[in-house]
């Protein structure tokens, strides 16, 4: 597809948006500019993979690839065969980026998107995003990146803690999503763009600490204002998120029930001692965040990595006294079947060659989905197997089971708490949904609604729609009837 005079395309990333929180704030006129591309374009709900996380969304969205072509399930994988649990950050840029594409024909510019870090030699420049880009090396070429430290005192990461109540860092969260809007509107006249990507991370921190509060809502209209200078360019502007959101009303341990099922054992006799001392991961945390002042942050992860044994900063609890992304150590996988990660993943330590591989597999998948919470409620809108929601060559090494869960649900991976359904932390309220939202305005869409739009068919549409070549391993849809009558067949 494409069009005459076309205009610039500008995409705005918005981590964890969704309808369900804006739409009372845009009905009440407090959101003009989102209001305006709601009425005025065309807009819908857009799914996310599974599960609904940050990381593998943000990656399928820019690759328009499932997880199993990927091989990125969650923040961390389960590697049953070598017994551990790992960040697949070298598989992040094993794949084409839509936007890389672009660039061969177009003046790009990407700036914020998770999962990019580092980043790749993309277009006129590329900016990584949080959480897990850092504060150096996150920009193409370097001498953005050292102008932007000059001239913006820019940073990828946060510094402040939210779980603290700190209200400082949320300003300085506040403060952060203004800057992203800042520097892109300034980078996209500088650089005469064609095309451009920015993205708020921190948007989404905000729903899950705060849901609907009021720094939430402060958030919403620092984005608002800048999206309403964007609707005065002569742009194609399009709106997307990697998931939606729903406030917490359940939180359901899936490795805790696990163990109490008998498919999981672990040992945290260590966790259980340092956490009894007072000694855990957020504590250290605070405490190189408040030296960070004096010593930069990455020199003193250096020093405890230098004089702490890496066995004792694999087996620091969290605040809670539970044991996250480092479970692998406390894990006693001769003698569990089972473990499962956060938001719906669940991997068998079971040979699946094996006649018991399908016998465990059918009775978990009929446990999570007859399972329910306290007040009687589903924890599993759907229970599917690996295969059947991903394919491509990374299925073998991926989960063997995914809860898809309802949507009041947080499905947590910790080890060490006894408590199958824990009340609900007040300072973390709100959790990931399949349901994002998708909006665009601008000569080159029309108006009105759309459904069954899935995360996967944007970036083939935006390919396609600036007319450039679709690669024939994209697992979305061109969706051409997002598109006014002006956009023409090449």
């Amino acid at each position: 597809m494409v069009m005459i005079d076309m205009p610039p395309t500008v995409v705005v990333g918005l981590d964890g948006a969704t309808f369900d929180l804006i739409g009372p704030w845009m009905e009440r006129g407090d959101l003009p500019a989102l209001r305006r591309i709601v009425d005025g374009g065309i807009h819908g709900e857009l799914q996310s993979v599974l599960p609904p996380v940050t990381s593998p969304n943000w990656k399928a969205y820019a690759t328009g690839k499932n997880p199993g072509k990927l091989g990125i399930y969650w923040w961390q994988n389960v590697d049953v065969r070598n017994r551990r649990v790992y960040l697949p950050r070298e598989r992040y840029h094993e794949q084409t980026e839509y936007w890389e594409i672009l660039a061969e024909q177009d003046r790009v510019g990407v700036i914020n998107v998770p999962t990019t870090y580092p980043p790749k030699d993309v277009g006129e420049f590329l900016i990584a995003g949080p959480p897990d880009g850092h504060n150096e090396g996150y920009a193409t070429p370097p001498s953005l990146e050292r102008r932007l430290n000059e001239e913006f005192d820019y940073r990828v990461r946060k510094r402040g803690m939210l779980h603290d109540g700190n209200p400082e860092a949320y300003e300085e969260v506040l403060d952060l999503i203004d800057l992203r809007f800042r520097v892109a509107r300034q980078l996209f006249e500088e650089y005469d763009l064609s095309f451009l990507q920015v993205t708020t991370f921190y948007l989404n921190s905000l729903h899950h600490h705060l849901w609907d509060g009021a720094d939430t809502k402060r958030g919403w209209e620092i984005v608002d204002d800048h999206l309403s200078a964007l609707l005065d360019a002569d742009v194609d502007l399009v709106l997307m998120s990697d998931h939606g959101h729903a406030p917490i009303e359940t939180v359901f341990n899936v490795n805790a029930w696990l163990e109490r099922q008998g498919y999981l054992q672990y040992d945290s006799a260590v966790a259980d001692t340092l956490y009894s001392a007072g000694i855990n991961a957020d504590r250290l945390k605070r405490v190189l965040i408040r030296a960070d002042d004096v010593v930069p942050i990455t020199d003193l992860r250096g020093v405890a990595e230098r004089f702490a044994p890496q066995w004792f900063l694999n087996r620091l609890p969290n605040e809670s006294g539970e044991l996250g992304g480092s479970k692998h150590e406390a894990i006693d996988w001769d003698a569990s079947v089972a473990v499962g990660s956060a938001q719906g993943p669940v991997y068998l330590i079971v040979d699946p060659e094996s006649p018991r591989y399908e016998r465990v597999r059918e009775e978990l998948m009929e446990a999570f989905g007859s399972l329910r919470d306290p007040l009687g409620r589903p924890v599993a809108s759907a229970v599917h197997r690996g295969e059947e929601v991903y394919h491509g060559p990374y299925v073998e090494s991926g989960p063997d089971i995914v809860i898809e869960k309802s949507d009041h649900v947080n499905v947590r991976e910790g080890l060490g708490s006894d408590e199958v359904f824990p009340t609900v932390d007040p300072n973390w309220s709100g959790v990931n949904t399949r349901r994002g939202i998708f909006a665009a305005i601008g000569p080159s869409f029309r108006t009105g609604t759309v459904d069954d739009l899935s995360i996967l068919d944007l970036a083939p549409t935006l390919l396609s729609l600036r007319g450039a070549p679709v690669p024939d391993d994209m697992d979305g849809r061109v969706r051409t009837s997002l598109f006014a009558d002006s956009v023409e067949a090449p």
